[in-house]
């Protein structure tokens, strides 16, 4: 399995510098208002691009992660609240659906 990982890593590897070396023509960007950006080769636009994509979503996903935890907070909170109430419960009674009294 590990040697199938580094395969696939030199494969895209080698795709990029492959993409790197077939685009390395300089863009500019143009935006709204008639903003214009620096001259880049087009390859660190793409660079770039998948870069700050990278970060977005690494923000988003510890975000998400930030407020997993939260409600796992609550939820031990809430549990351990019923833990303590259920000893004041009488333990003698089986519930109805089980066919005792």
């Amino acid at each position: 399995m590990r040697i199938f990982k580094w395969a696939i890593f030199l494969f895209l590897l080698a795709a990029a510098i492959g993409f790197a070396l077939q685009n390395d023509q300089p863009v500019s960007l143009r935006y709204y208002f008639g903003w214009e950006s620096l001259s880049l080769p087009l390859f660190l636009w793409a660079f770039l691009s998948f870069l700050i994509g990278l970060i977005i979503s690494a923000l988003m996903s510890a975000l998400s992660k930030v407020d997993l935890h939260a409600q796992i907070r609550q939820q031990k909170k809430l549990i351990a609240e019923l833990e303590r109430k259920r000893p004041a419960q009488r333990t003698d009674q089986s519930p109805s659906f089980l066919g005792r009294k």
